[in-house]
Protein backbone atom coordinates (compact mmCIF):
# COMPACT_ATOMS: atom_id res chain seq x y z
CA UNK A 1 0.00 0.00 0.00
CA UNK A 2 1.44 3.46 -0.85
CA UNK A 3 2.35 5.94 1.59
CA UNK A 4 -0.62 8.37 0.74
CA UNK A 5 -3.38 5.12 0.85
CA UNK A 6 -2.27 4.39 4.08
CA UNK A 7 -2.28 8.11 5.07
CA UNK A 8 -5.51 7.99 3.75
CA UNK A 9 -6.87 4.56 5.69
CA UNK A 10 -5.63 5.87 9.02
CA UNK A 11 -7.23 9.70 8.63
CA UNK A 12 -10.46 8.01 7.67
CA UNK A 13 -11.24 7.10 11.46
CA UNK A 14 -9.29 10.37 12.91
CA UNK A 15 -10.96 12.46 10.60
CA UNK A 16 -13.72 13.29 12.75
CA UNK A 17 -11.68 14.25 15.44
CA UNK A 18 -9.59 16.40 13.87
CA UNK A 19 -11.91 18.14 11.40
CA UNK A 20 -12.38 21.01 13.81
CA UNK A 21 -9.24 20.64 15.75
CA UNK A 22 -7.08 22.88 14.68
CA UNK A 23 -8.07 26.26 13.38
CA UNK A 24 -5.80 27.40 9.67
CA UNK A 25 -2.00 28.51 10.94
CA UNK A 26 -1.51 32.31 10.38
CA UNK A 27 -4.89 33.22 8.44
CA UNK A 28 -4.63 33.82 4.80
CA UNK A 29 -3.10 36.99 4.67
CA UNK A 30 -0.01 35.38 7.26
CA UNK A 31 0.12 32.72 4.42
CA UNK A 32 0.20 35.07 1.82
CA UNK A 33 3.20 37.22 2.83
CA UNK A 34 5.39 34.30 3.96
CA UNK A 35 5.00 33.09 0.47
CA UNK A 36 5.42 36.77 -0.87
CA UNK A 37 8.84 36.80 1.25
CA UNK A 38 9.71 33.63 -0.07
CA UNK A 39 9.01 35.13 -4.01
CA UNK A 40 10.82 37.60 -3.51
CA UNK A 41 13.96 35.94 -2.19
CA UNK A 42 13.87 33.54 -4.88
CA UNK A 43 16.18 34.23 -8.30
CA UNK A 44 14.44 34.35 -11.59
CA UNK A 45 15.14 30.71 -12.86
CA UNK A 46 13.73 28.94 -9.58
CA UNK A 47 10.82 31.38 -9.68
CA UNK A 48 9.88 30.43 -13.53
CA UNK A 49 10.14 26.70 -11.90
CA UNK A 50 7.76 27.62 -9.31
CA UNK A 51 5.24 28.95 -11.86
CA UNK A 52 5.45 25.94 -14.33
CA UNK A 53 4.36 23.74 -11.56
CA UNK A 54 2.23 25.98 -9.82
CA UNK A 55 0.34 26.37 -13.28
CA UNK A 56 -0.19 22.63 -13.47
CA UNK A 57 -2.82 23.31 -9.89
CA UNK A 58 -4.01 26.15 -11.50
CA UNK A 59 -2.20 28.68 -9.31
CA UNK A 60 -0.49 31.66 -10.22
CA UNK A 61 1.60 33.04 -7.41
CA UNK A 62 3.16 31.74 -4.83
CA UNK A 63 1.72 33.60 -1.94
CA UNK A 64 -1.67 32.20 -3.09
CA UNK A 65 -0.15 28.85 -3.19
CA UNK A 66 0.48 28.83 0.95
CA UNK A 67 -3.44 29.27 1.23
CA UNK A 68 -4.34 26.08 -1.20
CA UNK A 69 -3.87 23.12 1.78
CA UNK A 70 -6.31 25.39 4.16
CA UNK A 71 -8.83 25.79 1.12
CA UNK A 72 -8.94 22.09 0.23
CA UNK A 73 -10.01 21.19 3.90
CA UNK A 74 -13.20 21.98 2.93
CA UNK A 75 -12.39 19.23 0.01
CA UNK A 76 -13.47 16.37 1.77
CA UNK A 77 -10.95 13.75 -0.70
CA UNK A 78 -8.30 15.57 1.46
CA UNK A 79 -9.14 14.56 4.74
CA UNK A 80 -6.32 12.30 5.01
CA UNK A 81 -4.23 15.75 4.99
CA UNK A 82 -5.68 17.57 7.64
CA UNK A 83 -3.50 15.94 10.82
CA UNK A 84 -0.55 17.47 8.63
CA UNK A 85 -0.95 20.72 9.75
CA UNK A 86 0.59 20.59 13.41
CA UNK A 87 2.23 17.87 15.97
CA UNK A 88 1.06 18.24 19.44
CA UNK A 89 4.37 18.75 22.21
CA UNK A 90 4.15 18.36 26.19
CA UNK A 91 5.58 21.31 28.33
CA UNK A 92 8.67 19.11 28.91
CA UNK A 93 9.87 18.16 25.39
CA UNK A 94 13.53 17.46 25.42
CA UNK A 95 13.71 16.81 20.73
CA UNK A 96 11.68 14.99 18.17
CA UNK A 97 11.08 11.69 18.33
CA UNK A 98 9.01 10.12 15.03
CA UNK A 99 7.41 6.93 16.94
CA UNK A 100 6.85 9.01 20.36
CA UNK A 101 5.64 12.62 18.67
CA UNK A 102 4.18 11.83 15.10
CA UNK A 103 0.88 9.49 15.20
CA UNK A 104 0.71 7.09 12.27
CA UNK A 105 -1.76 9.25 10.54
CA UNK A 106 0.83 11.74 10.59
CA UNK A 107 2.38 15.09 11.56
CA UNK A 108 3.51 18.85 10.07
CA UNK A 109 7.32 17.36 10.13
CA UNK A 110 7.05 14.27 8.78
CA UNK A 111 4.66 15.38 5.76
CA UNK A 112 7.48 18.45 4.99
CA UNK A 113 10.05 15.59 4.86
CA UNK A 114 7.35 13.61 2.04
CA UNK A 115 6.26 16.75 0.13
CA UNK A 116 9.87 18.04 -0.21
CA UNK A 117 11.09 14.79 -1.63
CA UNK A 118 8.23 14.44 -3.97
CA UNK A 119 8.75 17.36 -4.92
CA UNK A 120 12.50 16.61 -5.76
CA UNK A 121 11.42 13.66 -7.93
CA UNK A 122 11.30 14.50 -11.44
CA UNK A 123 10.08 11.29 -12.13
CA UNK A 124 6.93 12.57 -11.09
CA UNK A 125 4.50 14.21 -13.22
CA UNK A 126 3.94 17.93 -13.08
CA UNK A 127 0.72 17.63 -11.40
CA UNK A 128 2.10 15.43 -8.06
CA UNK A 129 5.22 17.98 -7.68
CA UNK A 130 2.61 20.27 -8.26
CA UNK A 131 0.38 19.50 -5.30
CA UNK A 132 3.56 18.44 -3.27
CA UNK A 133 4.92 21.65 -3.62
CA UNK A 134 1.34 23.25 -2.41
CA UNK A 135 1.66 21.34 0.41
CA UNK A 136 5.24 22.01 1.15
CA UNK A 137 4.81 26.10 0.79
CA UNK A 138 1.63 25.41 3.41
CA UNK A 139 3.56 23.53 5.56
CA UNK A 140 6.93 25.17 5.94
CA UNK A 141 4.74 28.22 6.58
CA UNK A 142 2.18 26.18 9.75
CA UNK A 143 5.41 25.00 11.36
CA UNK A 144 6.89 28.40 11.96
CA UNK A 145 3.13 29.37 13.53
CA UNK A 146 4.25 28.26 17.94
CA UNK A 147 0.45 27.45 18.87
CA UNK A 148 0.87 24.43 15.75
CA UNK A 149 3.11 22.88 18.49
CA UNK A 150 0.88 23.05 20.84
CA UNK A 151 -0.68 21.36 23.64
CA UNK A 152 -3.25 17.76 22.89
CA UNK A 153 -5.23 18.18 25.36
CA UNK A 154 -6.13 22.30 24.88
CA UNK A 155 -6.18 20.98 20.68
CA UNK A 156 -2.82 23.27 20.04
CA UNK A 157 -4.75 26.07 21.89
CA UNK A 158 -8.31 25.94 20.08
CA UNK A 159 -9.62 25.19 23.34
CA UNK A 160 -8.38 28.03 25.74
CA UNK A 161 -10.37 30.85 25.09
CA UNK A 162 -9.47 34.60 25.60
CA UNK A 163 -10.34 37.78 25.05
CA UNK A 164 -8.18 40.20 22.61
CA UNK A 165 -8.64 43.71 22.94
CA UNK A 166 -12.03 43.21 24.04
CA UNK A 167 -12.87 40.42 21.15
CA UNK A 168 -13.55 36.63 22.37
CA UNK A 169 -11.70 34.17 20.40
CA UNK A 170 -8.93 31.17 21.08
CA UNK A 171 -5.32 31.13 21.83
CA UNK A 172 -5.07 29.31 18.39
CA UNK A 173 -6.99 31.80 16.12
CA UNK A 174 -5.48 34.85 18.46
CA UNK A 175 -1.76 33.80 16.62
CA UNK A 176 -3.36 32.69 13.09
CA UNK A 177 -5.15 35.72 12.51
CA UNK A 178 -6.01 38.27 15.58
CA UNK A 179 -2.13 39.16 16.27
CA UNK A 180 -0.67 39.59 12.84
CA UNK A 181 -3.82 41.47 11.99
CA UNK A 182 -2.60 44.43 14.36
CA UNK A 183 0.28 45.02 12.70
CA UNK A 184 0.00 43.70 9.15
CA UNK A 185 -2.58 46.28 7.73
CA UNK A 186 -1.10 44.70 3.91
CA UNK A 187 0.64 41.96 3.06
CA UNK A 188 2.44 42.92 -0.04
CA UNK A 189 3.59 45.80 2.05
CA UNK A 190 4.83 43.89 5.13
CA UNK A 191 6.38 41.16 3.08
CA UNK A 192 8.36 44.10 1.19
CA UNK A 193 9.19 45.59 3.81
CA UNK A 194 10.47 42.09 5.40
CA UNK A 195 12.40 41.42 2.56
CA UNK A 196 14.17 44.43 3.28
CA UNK A 197 16.04 43.31 6.57
CA UNK A 198 17.45 40.13 5.06
CA UNK A 199 20.90 39.95 4.17
CA UNK A 200 20.78 38.42 1.30
CA UNK A 201 24.49 37.91 0.73
CA UNK A 202 24.46 35.08 3.83
CA UNK A 203 20.86 33.91 3.08
CA UNK A 204 22.01 31.03 1.05
CA UNK A 205 24.98 29.60 2.64
CA UNK A 206 23.29 26.44 3.65
CA UNK A 207 25.83 26.35 6.81
CA UNK A 208 24.19 29.61 8.22
CA UNK A 209 22.29 28.70 11.26
CA UNK A 210 19.72 31.15 10.42
CA UNK A 211 18.03 28.83 8.13
CA UNK A 212 18.42 25.44 9.60
CA UNK A 213 15.88 22.35 9.20
CA UNK A 214 12.52 21.59 10.36
CA UNK A 215 13.42 19.70 13.49
CA UNK A 216 15.25 23.13 14.50
CA UNK A 217 12.10 24.90 13.41
CA UNK A 218 9.82 22.76 15.37
CA UNK A 219 11.87 23.23 18.32
CA UNK A 220 11.82 27.18 18.20
CA UNK A 221 8.15 26.89 17.41
CA UNK A 222 7.55 24.72 21.02
CA UNK A 223 9.89 27.06 23.25
CA UNK A 224 8.30 29.74 22.12
CA UNK A 225 4.56 28.40 22.66
CA UNK A 226 5.64 28.02 26.02
CA UNK A 227 7.58 30.99 27.00
CA UNK A 228 5.19 33.37 24.90
CA UNK A 229 1.88 32.24 23.39
CA UNK A 230 0.73 30.38 26.19
CA UNK A 231 -0.56 33.09 29.21
CA UNK A 232 -2.17 32.47 33.10
CA UNK A 233 -4.32 35.30 32.10
CA UNK A 234 -7.39 35.02 29.82
CA UNK A 235 -8.14 38.90 29.08
CA UNK A 236 -5.12 39.79 26.79
CA UNK A 237 -4.45 43.32 25.69
CA UNK A 238 -1.36 45.41 25.06
CA UNK A 239 1.08 44.00 27.45
CA UNK A 240 0.40 40.50 25.27
CA UNK A 241 0.64 42.05 22.22
CA UNK A 242 3.99 44.33 22.75
CA UNK A 243 5.48 41.31 24.17
CA UNK A 244 5.09 39.08 20.76
CA UNK A 245 4.20 41.49 17.94
CA UNK A 246 8.17 40.93 17.22
CA UNK A 247 7.80 37.45 17.89
CA UNK A 248 5.21 36.93 14.88
CA UNK A 249 6.63 39.41 12.77
CA UNK A 250 10.23 36.93 13.27
CA UNK A 251 8.36 33.81 12.52
CA UNK A 252 6.71 35.30 9.36
CA UNK A 253 10.02 36.12 7.68
CA UNK A 254 11.97 33.07 9.10
CA UNK A 255 9.37 31.37 7.07
CA UNK A 256 9.67 33.31 3.83
CA UNK A 257 13.26 32.89 4.11
CA UNK A 258 13.29 29.08 5.28
CA UNK A 259 11.03 28.40 2.60
CA UNK A 260 13.40 30.56 -0.56
CA UNK A 261 15.90 28.15 0.79
CA UNK A 262 14.19 25.56 0.86
CA UNK A 263 13.20 25.95 -2.88
CA UNK A 264 15.93 26.94 -4.36
CA UNK A 265 17.82 23.59 -2.97
CA UNK A 266 15.19 21.35 -4.57
CA UNK A 267 14.59 23.25 -7.74
CA UNK A 268 17.96 25.49 -8.47
CA UNK A 269 19.67 22.19 -9.76
CA UNK A 270 17.66 20.63 -11.90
Amino acid sequence: MSFMNRIAVLAIAASTLFSASHSYAWGADGHRATGEIAWQLLDTSVQQKVLTLLAAKGETSLAEAGTWADRMRGDASYDWAKPMHYINLPVVWEGYEKSRDCPQYGCIVEAIYTYREQLADTARTDAERAEALLFLVHFVEDIHQPMHTGLREDRGGNDVKVTFYGEETNLHALWDTHLPARFMDNWQSFATHQVDRIDRRQLFDLANGEIGGPLDWLAESHRLAHSNAYSDMSVLSEGYYEKNRAVAELRLRQGGMRLAVLLTDVLASE
